[in-house]
């Protein structure tokens, strides 16, 4: 089957959080790119496809990144998430995250060249 994403996903695990009103739930990130993530469904995770969340990915005491997603897909206890808005700050830091884990700066310039479109 054709991968037809524009954008190069990493292989990233980490520890973040899904907030939907004042609610929090825990999830592990399971791959990430420039205009989404994969994640693991909490358990009583209330939401489904077209959804909108924000996600919390603290990657140290000064770094974190922020981004409004919308649930793309809900398959086998994963949530595909595609992103709806992320500030300046925090598309720094995924850059930067996403250049540490890329090998091809040239598909990271690809990437950074769709996401502006």
């Amino acid at each position: 089957m054709e991968d037809k994403r524009l954008f190069q996903r990493v292989l990233f695990s980490h520890d973040a959080k899904l907030i939907i009103a004042e609610q929090q739930w825990s999830t592990q990130i399971l791959d990430l790119s420039l205009h989404g993530f994969l994640c693991t469904e909490p358990s009583l995770f209330p939401a489904d496809t077209g959804d909108h969340v924000q996600l919390e990915l603290k990657l140290g005491d000064e770094h974190i990144i922020k981004m409004n997603a919308i649930i793309a897909h809900v398959d086998k206890h994963m949530l595909g998430m595609k992103c709806h808005h992320i500030d300046l700050d925090s598309i720094a830091e995924l850059k930067r995250l996403m250049q540490l884990n890329i090998a091809n700066e040239e598909l990271l310039n690809r990437d950074i060249t769709q996401l502006a479109r």
